[in-house]
């Protein structure tokens, strides 16, 4: 466990990892007046049970993170969050109960009086969200992408404050009943913009990276039906510095994958984007390096070259100042040569030229032009693609 000057406090809650009820019990005494608490490896209602006693007159945002079995060992058993006191609740404004697929109730939000955002994509056994009406008159966003169960929204209609409403990937039918809701909670946004943002949300939350990945290939599809009206409504979602941030080595191959992929699709042919991307340029770079897979350094090579065509001075600079020459010249390896630097879709004029020149001929080899090298290519003349 873990206490940043006494107001955000990180605990191990589960009696399967090690702790138990006495530890997280022993934390809450000591931190009393945390505002920000994580709760990890809960795997059962009993692993709550010390939140009923507890006494944390400030605390604001509550996280609660459900234990992953390891494969081939049996899920867990439905739990819920009955162990939640009006103590607990009187103060409570954030409670984010992502990822938690065995949770099968939220009774326990009904204590909850001050709660303005609750967070539960991927609580797919939660049916009921009767429990919201004691926050009705509080309550302004509530992010329920993948609540498989929920079968209607009348609990929300008291909501009167409520702005968004995520329902991305639940039952079709809930989709055809906000225009309804909207008829008494007057404030709540149009669903597809909300859909973006909640998926804008699980990219930053801390989630399992396969629902990382499927929410970056959702942005992906979404762009690419929704052509450069999506491309548009995607960033403003705030899906770059999202994306942005899982380029990290911390992160698995799979996700950056799938965040680089989506990053090239936001580029192509979005010149705002494309400004915006190239901050990003020194983490891409980074990916090109000989730590990655295959299939991260492609998706790295193509989101460079999109941004390569980019003829903005600052973008190109900020190209250059990333490292962007050297590293791919690297990548090209001893015998790079250059013959399809008459493709170079860059016309910077910085001294580095030629060198930039090979670097968008790798780019584009690397989205499968190929060409045979040859040895003139310095003087050759760029051309705009």
């Amino acid at each position: 466990m873990r206490s940043q000057v006494d107001a955000a406090v990180e605990v191990v809650a589960s009696p399967g990892s090690g702790a138990s009820a006495n530890d997280l019990q022993s934390a809450l005494l000591r931190w009393p007046h945390v505002v920000d608490l994580t709760l990890l490896n809960v795997g059962s209602t009993s692993d709550l049970a010390p939140l009923s006693t507890a006494t944390l007159a400030g605390l604001a945002s509550l996280t609660v993170r459900q234990a992953r079995p390891p494969a081939g060992v049996q899920p867990l058993a439905a739990w819920s969050l009955s162990a939640f006191s009006s103590k607990l609740g009187a103060t409570l404004r954030v409670l984010d109960l992502s990822g938690c697929d065995s949770l099968s109730s939220i009774d326990g939000v009904h204590s909850c009086v001050q709660l303005r955002c609750l967070h539960m994509p991927g609580c797919v056994s939660v049916s009921d969200l009767s429990p919201l009406a004691a926050c009705s008159q509080t309550l302004q966003e509530l992010w329920m992408a993948s609540d498989a169960l929920v079968q209607t929204l009348v609990p929300l209609a008291s909501c009167l404050k409520l702005r968004k409403l995520d329902l991305q990937g639940c039952r079709p039918v809930l989709n055809t009943r906000v225009a309804g809701l909207q008829l008494t909670c007057t404030q709540l946004a149009a669903p597809s913009t909300v859909e973006l943002q909640g998926l804008v949300h699980e990219l930053q939350l801390n989630l399992a990276p396969d629902m990382k990945v499927r929410a970056a290939v959702e942005l992906r599809r979404r762009n690419r039906e929704g052509g450069l009206e999506a491309q548009t409504a995607i960033a403003a979602a705030g899906a770059i510095p999202a994306l942005a941030q899982l380029l990290g080595t911390g992160y698995p191959a799979q996700v950056q994958e799938a965040a680089v992929g989506a990053l090239n699709d936001l580029a192509r042919n979005h010149a705002e984007n494309q400004a915006v991307i190239a901050g990003a340029a020194p983490a891409l770079v980074q990916l090109l390096g000989p730590e990655s897979s295959a299939g991260v350094k492609q998706a790295a090579a193509d989101v460079l070259l999109s941004l390569s065509r980019n003829h903005d001075s600052q973008t190109q600079a900020i190209l250059v100042t990333a490292g962007m020459i050297p590293a791919v010249v690297k990548l090209l390896g001893p015998n790079a040569t250059a013959e399809s630097s008459d493709l170079c879709p860059c016309s910077c004029a910085h001294a580095g030229a030629p060198a930039c020149r090979r670097t968008a001929a790798r780019s584009l080899e690397l989205v499968g032009v190929q060409k045979q090298a040859g040895s003139n290519a310095t003087g050759a003349r760029p051309q705009r693609l």
